[in-house]
């Protein structure tokens, strides 16, 4: 994924934990705790996509080992904010944990052609 996606998305990530924290401060660190965690996430992905795809066949090895990392991650993160009710709220979290799906799904319409999201 291109480098200007990501930055794109933490900073969207950041203007919404400063929207989110006249709200409730909770949401706002939740959605900072999630975002950080899902670039962490999508880098992975990212690699192991390319190792995964450079030889010519796939290695469901690499596929298989970074899956389960990406899986222990989101894992940790839920863990983390469910431990800490006080201090992360779940909404903001489910909110930080999207922001790169739908930067994953704008990116693709963009580099399909198609000007409709």
């Amino acid at each position: 994924m291109k480098l200007k996606i990501y930055l794109i998305t933490m900073i969207i990530a950041v203007l919404g934990a400063v929207a989110a924290y006249f709200v409730d401060y909770r949401i706002s660190l939740g959605i900072l705790l999630s975002a950080s965690f899902s670039l962490l996430n999508m880098v992975l992905l990212s690699i192991s996509m390319k190792a995964a795809t450079s030889g010519g066949q796939l290695n469901y090895s690499v596929l298989i080992l970074v899956n389960i990392i990406r899986f222990v991650i989101l894992a940790a993160v839920i863990y983390i904010a469910i431990r800490n009710p006080q201090t992360f709220n779940m909404v903001g979290v489910a909110i930080g944990f999207t922001l790169f799906l739908f930067a994953l799904v704008a990116d693709a319409g963009s580099r399909k052609g198609g000007g409709t999201l």
